[in-house]
């Protein structure tokens, strides 16, 4: 007997659908799935469905004046001739020498530290010129205006405390008292996650920051769903998320159903993928896998999910990562191992684990460094572009694997004012970066620092943003601490709302960003 989709019973024919829908929601990258729909069931239908897919976000915040300086190599500083090296005064704290950077298209200069995230690099946006956060103290603070454009010592309308669910020992000493109208964008994809999926699990921010004095907030202005599930140790992470086993039922209810399903999706035609730029290889992928799938597909199955690291995972996620609890002291992070609750490249492994069990689809994690004055040693410089660069690209690889990177995006952001290049300054000028990674990102390090003449024992340097629509360094750059050339946290603000799918209808209600648009050149 032929199978073919109307001689199914009308109830069958119902039953056939949810579970089609179920399996294209699980199994495809979006691309594929869209021109899937499109073909079988129409454009509008394929529209309707992609604007109810779920995203993914991981937000990261490293605090206390992080330089990832030797991740991305600003061109200007990779390519000055002469450079002055050094650890204190205006010598320039990039310790990577020419011959030793790795070159690569839009702009990417990579160092042997970072140059895991080789592979990645089509999907990875790297601007270190974001508007800075002012603060009391060497520009500390747990706010940010790239995740907080409004954010403002004095309250005003609509604006409530950003630091009550974030408290600390010495409040507001390098916590400042700040304010804001605005989520905090992992706070805005929980809520817009809650909204589209009532059931999923909450998000969580793990509070990894092991210094009472410090912490990073954290807020959801009010948004219904959007405030985090604060993790202040890994009990009760632990707890919250425990060991599970579930069985699932097959997805297609008969070896009739599988043979259907097979025969609906080779309608799906290789050149009308190509038209909707798929990839050679997923299109490859697409045709292969057919006649494969029937009988899994009518199989019962069971899932284990377990979030504690096993001691391989231990030993993949830590592996050239420097933590202060097996290397000693780590040159400027914590010095006291005992209280660490989640190690950083820790913090990558449970995030990755999470999100790929699809209980909840936001996490935030939060990396300490201590500032260090006046100087700004190799090691340091070394221990930052480690501790951000492996675990990046393994959470990348992981995501990949697992398929679901085209809908994930990872932020990651220096929350303290950061520093110049000049070794011996604090975080009162210079950079403020921000890093963008997924599926959506169109990848490049965006602007410039250069060298602007000769200082003391080392340079002057100037900061030059990258145009708000091309993505290209400004001619003209800024000095110093001046802030009025760089790029509004408003627009990196609404670039991150854009890309992990929030929509206009809901940003455009927020007056601090309702006026700006996303940085085109960073997404795809």
């Amino acid at each position: 007997m032929t199978v073919n989709f109307k001689s199914l019973p009308d109830f069958d024919r119902r039953t056939f659908m949810k579970r089609l829908g179920l399996l294209m929601g699980a199994s495809l990258t979006p691309g594929l799935k869209f021109a899937m729909n499109e073909t079988l069931f129409g454009t509008a239908y394929a529209q309707a469905v992609a604007a109810n897919t779920p995203t993914y976000f991981v937000e990261i915040n490293y605090r206390d004046q992080v330089d990832l300086g030797q991740v991305f190599v600003a061109p200007g500083l990779a390519t000055a001739s002469n450079l002055r090296r050094g650890d204190t005064g205006d010598a320039c704290a990039m310790y990577v020498q020419q011959a030793n950077l790795t070159q690569r298209a839009n702009n990417v200069y990579l160092t042997p530290e970072s140059l895991a995230l080789d592979p990645h690099l089509p999907n990875i946006a790297f601007c270190d010129l974001g508007e800075m956060t002012p603060g009391a103290i060497h520009y500390h603070n747990s706010a940010n205006r790239m995740r907080s454009p409004d954010c403002s010592y004095t309250r005003s309308g609509g604006m409530g405390p950003m630091f009550d669910n974030d408290p600390v020992s010495n409040f507001p000493q390098g916590c400042e008292e700040y304010y804001s109208a605005m989520p905090t964008p992992a706070s805005l994809h929980n809520h817009l996650q809650k909204q589209l999926t009532p059931g999923v699990r909450n998000g969580v921010a793990l509070k990894g920051i092991t210094r009472s004095i410090h912490t990073v907030y954290h807020y959801a202005a009010g948004l219904q769903g959007g405030e985090l599930d604060r993790m202040r140790s890994q009990q009760n992470l632990f707890n919250a998320f425990p060991a599970t086993s579930t069985t699932t039922p097959s997805i297609l209810g008969s070896p009739a159903e599988a043979e259907l399903f097979s025969k609906m999706l080779k309608k799906v035609d290789p050149k009308f993928l190509q038209s909707r730029r798929q990839t050679q290889s997923v299109i490859d992928q697409h045709v292969s896998q057919l006649n494969e799938a029937q009988v899994p597909l009518t199989r019962t199955s069971t899932m284990s999910f377990d979030l504690r690291l096993t001691a391989a995972e231990r030993t993949s996620w830590r592996q050239g990562v420097p933590e202060p609890n097996v290397d000693g002291f780590v040159e400027g992070q914590d010095g006291r191992p005992s209280s660490v609750e989640f190690q950083i490249w820790e913090q990558y492994a449970l995030a990755t684990k999470l999100l790929l069990s699809g209980l909840t689809r936001t996490v935030a994690l939060e990396g300490e460094f201590i500032d260090i004055h006046n100087q700004r040693p190799q090691k340091q410089m070394e221990v930052h572009a480690k501790q951000c660069a492996l675990p990046l690209a393994r959470m990348i690889e992981a995501f990949k694997a697992g398929g679901i990177w085209d809908r994930t995006l990872i932020a990651i952001f220096t929350a303290d004012g950061s520093r110049p290049p000049g070794a011996g300054y604090s975080g009162d000028r210079g950079k403020n970066t921000v890093v963008l990674a997924g599926g959506m990102i169109r990848g490049g390090y965006f602007g410039d620092v250069r060298v602007a003449g000769d200082l003391g024992n080392g340079h002057s340097y100037s900061y030059h943003m990258p145009d708000l629509t091309t993505g290209q360094p400004v001619s003209m750059g800024v000095r110093d601490g001046d802030n009025s050339r760089r790029v509004p946290g408003s627009r990196i603000w609404r670039t991150i709302a854009k890309a992990f799918g929030a929509p206009d209808t809901l940003v455009n209600g927020f007056a601090p960003v309702a006026s700006a648009s996303p940085l085109p050149f960073m997404l795809l």
